[in-house]
């Protein structure tokens, strides 16, 4: 993510404010959010507009943060949320680029009760009190239960230790009944801290079944190996650290903003490794040949009172639309997905945009790695 972030500001041409060591010596969850907080209130804060940047991509990963963003909306701070707290951004009408994860874990849930042996479920939850991992790991008991079986269990695991893994897990609730096999057993990993754990319990109990959120080559390995992995579910995190530029950029130089609440970057569901052309893609930061040709089969312009016509943004992964466990996020009706608004006020200045390291160590460290 943080090179689709870079990416994102160099093809925009704008500068990037860029905290990398922003959570370093911090531990526990209340600490890194609270030093969010400060950060994020001192980039929309300051007292001088010069000091001030113009737009800020953020995560919230707890519902705790949102407060802080009250000084850039009252500074005209264009915001954009990414990666996680999709309900927290519809709540607060915000934009958010990313995946709804109580969708992802109802997916995940749902899958391992539809295979036939399977009667116990477990959530590895390397992240307790995460609002992320308490969606993904609620979404997976709801796909259990609307596939009609019971005794699902939330785990809290370490992931640096996998014997202390594995025992949580059995330990947890996911262990076989007397005189079955573990083929009655279905985990789901609830984040990339999990694989490594995750595939050596699958490599010690062969019959049970894993499916997860993210992807990582300990999963493709297992995959490989033939391991019951059913599916890992890709967020994509590259277009939600890259997309967000754009919008930005459009908002803070032509007055201009999306009108939509959510741009879905997943789920995708990955069943096999990535061929060695896509992994050629990953490594070069999906650098793409210069055309050759013209292209004629541009999408329409829209135009907006008092507005130079712009191309609307789109994404490369349409929505998906399976049954959600719980009321679905409300989407507006009107405008469509190409549809632009007008902000108020004067931003023709060179946009600064604002990512804090607290910020990526949250969202890249819990909940993708």
């Amino acid at each position: 993510m943080n090179d689709a972030i870079a990416q994102g500001a160099v093809d925009m041409d704008i500068s990037l404010v860029f905290n990398s060591t922003a959570n370093e010596g911090l531990s526990g969850q209340a600490k890194i959010n609270q030093r969010m907080i400060s950060l994020i209130e001192e980039y929309c804060g300051a007292n001088q507009d010069s000091d001030r940047v113009n737009a800020i991509l953020v995560t919230l990963p707890d519902s705790n943060i949102v407060k802080s963003l009250d000084a850039c909306k009252l500074n005209n701070v264009q915001i954009a949320v990414f990666n996680a707290g999709p309900n927290i951004a519809v709540e607060n009408d915000l934009l958010f680029y990313g995946m709804n994860n109580t969708l992802s874990g109802y997916m995940a849930g749902e899958a391992l009760a539809k295979v036939n042996s399977t009667e116990k479920f477990c959530c590895s939850n390397h992240a307790p009190g995460v609002d992320v991992l308490a969606e993904r790991c609620g979404g997976m008991a709801a796909g259990v239960e609307a596939n009609g079986k019971l005794n699902t269990f939330d785990v809290t695991v370490d992931p640096d230790d996998c014997i202390a893994w594995e025992e949580a897990i059995i330990s947890g609730g996911c262990t076989p009944d007397e005189g079955k096999d573990w083929s009655t057993i279905g985990l789901y990993l609830a984040g990339k801290a999990n694989h490594k754990c995750g595939v050596q319990f699958l490599e010690k109990y062969p019959a049970a079944y894993v499916d997860a959120s993210d992807v990582s080559q300990d999963l493709y390995a297992g995959m490989t190996a033939g391991l019951n992995v059913l599916f890992g579910i890709d967020q994509q995190s590259y277009l939600q650290g890259y997309m967000p530029f754009s919008t930005l950029t459009l908002a803070v130089t032509n007055n201009q903003m999306i009108e939509n609440n959510i741009i879905q970057t997943g789920p995708k569901l990955i069943t096999e490794p990535p061929s060695s052309h896509d992994q050629e893609c990953e490594s070069n930061k999906y650098e793409v040949c210069e055309r050759t040709e013209t292209v004629v089969d541009h999408p329409p312009l829209i135009t907006t009172p008092g507005a130079t016509p712009v191309e609307s943004p789109t994404t490369s992964t349409p929505a998906v639309d399976p049954p959600a466990p719980s009321p679905a996020t409300p989407q507006p009706s009107e405008p469509s997905s190409r549809a632009l608004s007008q902000i108020a006020g004067d931003y023709s200045h060179h946009l600064t945009l604002a990512v804090g390291g607290f910020i990526l160590a949250v969202g890249g460290l819990i909940l993708a790695n």
